[in-house]
């Protein structure tokens, strides 16, 4: 099986443990780097949030540094479920990390709730996998109808990501605007905080707008500009 797996397309290469601000969840983070150092810990990570703080960008950052580090790592994202098959995780046990991302997605899909089951139980038994789950609710409120699998998801160690501050967001969008090449002033950070949904998915959509339309015009980063850009 090949050194990197990821299901089903490729993930993006700029997501990592480095651009991702952990403010609270610093534990989190520490505990997913650790792995690489301490294999003898727990075998499974389950990751609950709300939509947009950070769930998918921990997993990539995992499969980033496996790739780095030149370990397995097989990534599977449940929003795109209908361009795989529950068979396609029969196997899975034998890489070193797996990321199951979304798994609330499963709530009316019993056979994929069934292949992860026996993944679990596969990885468990087999001893070297590592499994980090990700879905809105803990693992006790997870509406998954396979009660043993809701049982199995509790086998390990549980987080809950704590959202970010106005402060931390405004933070986030200058770094990854100065990544990009930008400056982006505090104000504007401001702005679009206070103007835009505020979950990151969208500030980064945001972003990568302004990124594009700020090198063709030649335009620094400023709030007049900005709102011509969004139309605001």
């Amino acid at each position: 099986m090949s050194s990197q797996l990821y299901l089903p397309v490729q993930l993006p290469d700029d997501e990592h443990f480095e651009s991702f601000y952990a403010g609270e969840n610093q534990q989190l983070v520490s505990h997913l780097t650790s792995w690489f150092d301490s294999p003898a810990r727990p075998f499974l990570t389950y990751i609950s949030g709300e939509h947009g703080q950070g769930k998918s960008h921990l997993l990539y950052s995992l499969c980033n540094l496996a790739a780095d580090r030149n370990q397995s790592c097989a990534y599977v994202g449940f929003k795109n479920d209908t361009e795989l098959a529950p068979e396609m995780l029969v196997g899975l046990e034998q890489m070193a990390y797996v990321c199951l991302d979304d798994i609330h997605l499963l709530e009316d899909k019993p056979d994929w709730q069934r292949a992860v089951f026996d993944l679990i139980n596969r990885g468990r038994e087999q001893g070297r996998c590592r499994l980090v789950v990700s879905a809105l609710q803990g693992p006790k409120k997870v509406p998954l109808a396979l009660a043993d699998l809701r049982s199995r998801l509790s086998w390990g160690l549980s987080f809950h990501l704590h959202p970010l501050t106005d402060d931390m967001r405004s933070d986030v969008l200058q770094a990854r605007a100065y990544r990009r090449g930008m400056m982006m002033p505090s104000e504007v950070a401001r702005f679009l905080i206070t103007h835009c949904h505020r979950d990151m998915p969208t500030l980064m959509s945001v972003l990568e707008k302004l990124d594009v339309s700020s090198l063709q015009a030649g335009h620094k980063l400023t709030i007049p500009f900005v709102k011509k850009v969004l139309d605001l």
